[in-house]
């Protein structure tokens, strides 16, 4: 208990309170590693899912190629339906019912190929999309987390400063800045 109490204070940026009286044994390190990359990974499981929504991105993507593929494979059965009408109609003319599945065959073909190009080319956009946002979000991540670091180190500095110094080294570094001054006066 007093252990959570120190180390979400410690979290909180809670440093200049004294924990000498609360903390029973060493901090170990470990286990601020894992509390740090829990808050990490939940800070870009959040981004990503709530501020980004990759999700919805890919969800949309994904309906609109099922509706293509949907609409593709309808009209096939339609093409299919057209072609089994023809040649019931035209049993008697063999040359007539061979030309035309000849070219419902390249018909079908040619959509088929287009559809798989689409969709190719439709996997590749959002690919990289997705490449471009992930960068985009490591970038952001990357910035962030050197902002914190940069301002624990300085508050941590701030403190080992505050607690290592004495009035004499205060005296001292007053006296050597007024010198400094009447240096650069003259």
């Amino acid at each position: 208990m007093i252990m959570l109490i120190g180390s979400i204070m410690a979290s909180a940026g809670i440093t200049a309170i004294p924990l000498a009286l609360f903390e029973e044994a060493p901090v170990d390190h470990t286990v601020w590693r894992v509390i740090n990359l829990a808050v990490f990974l939940a800070l870009m499981v959040y981004i990503f899912r709530y501020r980004l929504r990759i999700g919805k991105v890919f969800e949309d993507r994904s309906a609109g190629i099922i509706r293509e593929l949907e609409e593709a494979r309808k009209e096939k059965e339609e093409a299919d339906r057209r072609l089994i009408e023809i040649e019931s109609r035209l049993q008697q003319v063999d040359q007539e019912a061979a030309e035309i599945r000849a070219r419902a065959e390249i018909e079908a073909a040619q959509e088929a190929e287009r559809i798989r190009q689409a969709a190719e080319a439709d996997s590749e956009k959002i690919k990289q999309l997705a490449r471009r946002e992930i960068d985009g979000a490591m970038r952001a991540a990357r910035a962030q987390l050197r902002s914190y670091v940069a301002e624990l180190s300085v508050g941590l500095a701030e403190d080992t400063i505050r607690r290592n110094m004495k009035p004499e080294d205060d005296a001292r570094l007053l006296a050597e800045y007024a010198r400094e001054l009447g240096e650069v006066k003259k």
